[in-house]
C-alpha cells in the first residue's frame, strides 16, 4: 500500500511538470517577455558594512573642505555646499537633492557636497573649521533587490549611507557633517530602467537651544520601471549629532 502511495505521489509530480511545461510553450514570446518583466518582490536588507573606499575617504574630506570654501565665498563646484535649509539654532549646507543612479548606472556622487547640519551665529553658519570633536564616521549598508514571477532577480543595488557626528562649537552641541548615500554598485537586466535619488528630507534640534543636537532626516527614493509597470520605493533614514541612526 506505501509503495503504491508513493507510485501516485511520483505520478502527480511528473503530470505537474508536463502541464507546467505545456502551459509554458504554448505562452507567446509577447507573453514571456511580459512575464519576465513583472516584478513579484522588493527586498531591501543591511548587510555588514566593509571597511571605507579610496571614494569614500575622499568624499568625506572634500565635505569639510568644499563648505570651508563657501564659508570663503569660493565656489568650484556650482552652488554645491550652498545653505539648503535653517531651523531656529541649525543650518543645512550641502546638496539637498542628487541622483545616485542614472538608468542603472551609479553616477560619480563626488562632485556633491555632502551635507552638513551645523550651528549658526545670527543668520550665518558658523565655519566648518571652527568646530571640532568630530567622532569616526558611521557606514550602513543596504542591498536592494528586485525579484520576478521566476525567482529571478532583475536588479540589484546596493549602497551605503555614511556620516560623521559628535561636532561642538565653543565646547557645546553635537553635530552632523559629511552625511551621504553613496552608491556602490547597480546591476539591472536588460528590459528593466532603475534611478536612485537621495533627498534631505528636514533638520531638527533633538537637545536644548543652548546645547543643540543636530538630527536630520535623509530620503532615498528609487524607481524599477519596466513595460509593464513602475514601482517606486521611499526608504527614511533618520540620524543624530550622537551618533543615532534608524531606518524606516
Amino acid at each position: 500500500m506505501g509503495e503504491l502511495m508513493i507510485w501516485k505521489f511520483h505520478g502527480l509530480l511528473a503530470l505537474g511538470l508536463i502541464m507546467s511545461l505545456s502551459v509554458q510553450a504554448s505562452l507567446t514570446a509577447e507573453q514571456e517577455l511580459e512575464l519576465n518583466q513583472t516584478i513579484s518582490k522588493v527586498e531591501v536588507k543591511e548587510i555588514p558594512s566593509k571597511a571605507f573606499t579610496d571614494k569614500e575617504i575622499f568624499a568625506l574630506q572634500e565635505a569639510f573642505s568644499t563648505q570651508k570654501m563657501v564659508m570663503d565665498q569660493v565656489n568650484p563646484l556650482d552652488q554645491a555646499g550652498k545653505v539648503i535649509t535653517m531651523g531656529k539654532d541649525l543650518v543645512a549646507l550641502g546638496e539637498s537633492v542628487y541622483q545616485l543612479v542614472i538608468k542603472g548606472k551609479p553616477t560619480n556622487t563626488t562632485k556633491y557636497a555632502p551635507i552638513s547640519v551645523i550651528p549658526k551665529v545670527g543668520t550665518e553658519p558658523v565655519d566648518i573649521f571652527e568646530t571640532e570633536n568630530w567622532k569616526m564616521p558611521v557606514k550602513k549598508t543596504f542591498e536592494v533587490t528586485y525579484t520576478n514571477i521566476y525567482g529571478i532577480k532583475v536588479i540589484k543595488f546596493r549602497y551605503s549611507v555614511i556620516f560623521s557626528y559628535g561636532g561642538t562649537y565653543n565646547g557645546k552641541g553635537a553635530y552632523l557633517t559629511a552625511a551621504q548615500v553613496i552608491p556602490e554598485y547597480a546591476d539591472t537586466m536588460f528590459g528593466f530602467d532603475f534611478t536612485a535619488t537621495m533627498k534631505l528630507g528636514g533638520i531638527q534640534n533633538q537637545g536644548k537651544r543652548d546645547n543643540p543636537i543636530a538630527g536630520a532626516t535623509l530620503l532615498m527614493e528609487y524607481s524599477a520601471q519596466s513595460v509593464m509597470k513602475v514601482i517606486t520605493r521611499v526608504d527614511t533614514f533618520f540620524i543624530t549629532g550622537r551618533g543615532g541612526f534608524k531606518k524606516y
